[in-house]
């Protein structure tokens, strides 16, 4: 019986280990290899009836479109993992017609490092237990003070 139970939670454990892809972004249709458009001849309106919508079209440049695809494998609970990427870039002249055709892969982005720093503040850092017993034996505001009445002794009017 203890061995059926620790088969299991073996079993159970690799689970764990699978790694589930997903595609994300623009995936080619049965048949396609790759986005394509001839020089020179393809305008805007020819991309957009053979690939749809891009992905991105550029905020400093709408002449620019972006069709972004990736593939990413996640295992349990860790990041997912870039498998694959492409980026495959339209420019149109003034006319709308296509001047250059670029595809970026995975290999030709950068990998950028987070710095993890934290702004200092004025005043004072309180520990968990200032924090927690700071406030014990106060009243709070007002209450503490005699508060003065219109009319009576010691009020405004007087």
């Amino acid at each position: 019986m203890t061995r059926v139970f620790v088969l299991f939670f073996f079993c159970l454990a690799l689970q764990g280990c699978i790694s589930f892809p997903s595609s994300h972004g623009y995936m080619l249709e049965r048949g396609e290899t790759e986005l394509t458009a001839l020089l020179g001849v393809d305008t805007k309106e020819s991309v957009l009836a053979k690939y749809g919508e891009p992905s991105l079209i550029g905020t400093f440049d709408p002449n620019a479109w972006y069709y972004l695809s990736s593939i990413e494998a996640t295992r349990a609970f860790f990041r997912p993992d870039t498998r694959a990427r492409s980026v495959i870039s339209f420019h149109f002249d003034d006319k709308g017609v296509v001047q250059e055709i670029k595809n970026l892969g995975i290999e030709d982005g950068d990998q950028i490092k987070l710095v993890s720093r934290t702004t200092p503040t004025r005043g004072k850092e309180l520990s968990f237990w200032e924090q927690l017993l700071g406030n014990v034996g106060q009243l709070p505001g007002g209450l503490g003070q005699q508060q003065q009445v219109p009319g009576r002794q010691g009020g405004p009017g007087r």
